[in-house]
């Protein structure tokens, strides 16, 4: 199943919600999604309570309380969830459903992206909720990297967000893994020291190759009985694609990333597939949005031919 959301109020950049709607345009043309349910995310602009700790904070929340219940209602029907969303925040609804579906699982999360989004509203110095995904899914406030005193409106919001799906802790800082991490501040950078958490960069890609990576990475989620995909665009290498918010250099080329997405997608455990961040507004000659469809094209082909096991 498709789920697409089309929301970029969580970015610092508008534009991105635009990149879903290319997306599953350009899928229904090549016939590549047929035969796939669809399921188009409500994503409502009512007016909501905002600060500059955390930008648009309750309209996020509700959109990934949103994107929790598809999440959900997929996995619980045996269906395979494709989210294409428009920015990172809409993956802290994305774990929620996921747990929300499997409460006993133990989630592995492979983060390929450029940012550790590991902010929260103590810590961030733009307040864009795209980089506190994964410290809410964590249940993490990160208090003692305190750079700004959020006003308790902000932090009731938060508590919210933290707990979407009924749970705190959604997810373990040792099954986490980042793929070609390169662009975050020093309080993400010790939450990742002091927390563990592994790391991949691009020069360990660039040695090691595509297969072997992906292998390293399901190895090291051994563990985990379930692994969900995410994959930020801005992950590729910010030199030939700037259709993004926050392009970065040093990243994952295209036939890279299609590569390891493929060899992880090949794993039964992994239930879920995120793709977000395209932004066609930046998109010089359309290059980074045929960069990222060839990417959907070819996950969604792996999808097809690899069985799942069902859900219980």
């Amino acid at each position: 199943m498709i789920i697409t959301v089309r929301s970029d109020i969580g970015a610092g950049s508008r534009g991105s919600a635009e990149g879903v709607t290319v997306l599953l345009d350009l899928s229904e043309q090549s016939g590549i999604a047929d035969q796939l349910e669809k399921k188009d995310c409500e994503v409502l602009f009512a007016e909501g309570f905002t600060s500059v700790y955390a930008k648009n904070i309750e309209k996020v929340l509700h959109i990934c309380e949103a994107v929790c219940g598809e999440v959900y209602a997929s996995l619980r029907s045996g269906y395979f969830p494709i989210v294409i969303s428009g920015d990172h925040s809409s993956a802290t609804g994305t774990i929620a459903g996921i747990k929300k579906a499997k409460p006993e699982s133990r989630l592995g999360i492979i983060w390929i992206d450029a940012h550790a989004d590991l902010h929260t509203p103590f810590t961030s110095s733009s307040g864009n909720m795209h980089g506190m995904t994964l410290a809410a899914s964590l249940g993490l406030d990160n208090v003692a990297c305190f750079l700004r005193d959020p006003d308790k409106t902000t932090l009731d919001f938060w508590w919210r967000f933290k707990r979407i799906g009924g749970l705190i802790e959604k997810i373990r800082p040792l099954d986490i893994v980042y793929v070609t991490l390169r662009d975050l501040e020093e309080q993400e950078s010790r939450l990742i020291e002091e927390l563990g958490i592994r790391v991949f960069s691009t020069e360990e890609l660039r040695e090691i190759k595509e297969k072997a990576l992906g292998t390293l990475i399901l190895e090291y989620l051994k563990d985990c009985t379930d692994i969900y995909l995410s994959f930020d665009t801005d992950s590729l290498d910010g030199s030939i694609s700037k259709g993004t918010g926050l392009p970065v250099d040093n990243g994952i080329m295209p036939t890279e990333a299609e590569e390891l997405i493929c060899i992880i997608l090949e794993d039964p455990r992994v239930l879920c597939f995120e793709i977000t961040e395209l932004n066609p507004r930046f998109d010089i000659n359309h290059a980074t949005t045929t960069m990222v469809y060839n990417i959907l094209e070819k996950a969604l082909g792996i999808l097809k031919t690899v069985p799942r096991p069902s859900f219980h």
